[in-house]
């Protein structure tokens, strides 16, 4: 497997390692998932009010772990990104050993692709009610199945999964700790904006939901 990803990330001309070619396919299967969608209103980009920006702060925040990710490979490799080149701090390089860089990288991997499929598990169970953006769906209902049994918003927990996954996998502890603060910052905003819509639709039957089932945490947050 090593030496096949090795083989496609040097017919692309990206010089990656293994690890770094496999991220660059756990990204492209994220983009891919996420564009799956049951029907138009599911997979429309239209906002409400409801949403509060915040489908626009998720997308900002995205772009974090996957920049971090390309700056760092690209640094480590000798090659420039953005008018960055291999003259960046040592702190953002850290750590600097290969064993640890490996163990790192594929350990992102690892992680990426369980959010992927925790994220598909999740666009299964509500189909045509997993919206792109915050709006309530005609056929709306409390879903209490599926991942929806352990935290109420799997999806999104799918998405911190394979987000930070990505930054784990950049090798860079720094890029790993400033994507889970800014995707988390994001996230838990998104959570308050789409509870507190659920609430006003459903009032106490999601208020009791709620106080059951935890939103990204399973039995914490």
């Amino acid at each position: 497997m090593k030496h096949l990803l090795e083989r496609l990330s040097d017919i692309l001309g990206l010089g990656l390692p293994p690890f770094g070619m496999a991220t660059v396919i756990v990204l492209l299967l994220y983009a891919i998932q996420a564009e799956i969608r049951f029907g138009a209103k599911a997979r429309s980009h239209r906002s409400g009010e409801r949403d509060r920006g915040s489908t626009i702060l998720l997308s900002v925040a995205s772009l974090v772990p996957i920049l971090g990710f390309a700056i760092i490979m690209k640094a480590r490799s000798g090659g420039a990104l953005l008018g960055l080149s291999t003259g960046l701090p040592a702190w953002l390089l850290w750590p600097s050993s290969p064993h640890s860089i490996a163990v790192m990288g594929w350990s992102g991997v690892v992680l990426g692709l369980l959010g992927i499929l925790l994220r598909l598990w999740a666009v299964l169970t509500l189909r045509e009610r997993y919206t792109r953006t915050l709006l309530v769906h005609e056929a709306h209902s409390i879903e209490r199945r599926g991942p929806y049994r352990v935290v109420r918003h799997p999806g999104y927990v799918g998405s911190l999964l394979t987000l930070n996954g990505i930054g784990l996998a950049s090798s860079s502890l720094a890029i790993l700790l400033l994507s889970i603060a800014t995707t988390l910052a994001a996230y838990a905003y998104r959570v308050r904006v789409e509870d507190r819509m659920l609430i006003d639709v459903f009032g106490e039957q999601y208020q009791s939901y709620r106080r059951q089932v935890a939103g990204l945490i399973p039995f914490v947050l």
